[in-house]
């Protein structure tokens, strides 16, 4: 099981700060985030246990997904 972190806009869209999931990759995971469509998920920053990882990684048990809106600016 994985625990999974929303921050900035993604939490506010998801209407969630966190939750856990069974996923077992992080592009299972980017499917399954709630109120997201996958095509918007794509577009969020993913760090796994505090580092980037590419999106075949396979999740370890107790493993910590952030899911970070990019940011913008102006």
């Amino acid at each position: 099981m994985v625990n999974v972190q929303l921050y900035g806009v993604a939490r506010l869209q998801a209407g969630v700060s966190s939750f856990t999931s069974e996923a077992k990759t992080l592009k299972e995971l980017r499917g399954m985030l709630p109120n997201i469509t996958k095509k918007e998920a794509e577009d969020l920053v993913a760090l796994v246990n505090g580092s980037g990882v590419k999106r075949s990684y396979k999740f370890k048990d107790g493993d910590t997904v952030v899911f970070l809106s990019p940011a913008g600016g102006g």
